[in-house]
């Protein structure tokens, strides 16, 4: 995967922008919204290792 962490911060915003229009329109969450969910979760664990790697180099 490319840029985890570019690609999580784009799937965050994406669903917070679809969870605001769903809670204008008082319509439930859909199928791609839950969909970017499991994949941010997905991305996380990427995120935090991608975090950790960088502090390592730096210490180097």
């Amino acid at each position: 995967m490319h840029r985890p962490s570019r690609q999580h911060q784009h799937l965050l915003t994406k669903i917070a922008r679809k969870q605001e229009r769903a809670k204008q329109q008082n319509r439930p969450t859909g199928k791609r919204s839950k969909q970017w969910t499991r994949w941010s979760t997905q991305y996380s664990p990427l995120v935090q290792q991608e975090g950790g790697e960088t502090s390592q180099e730096n210490a180097s």
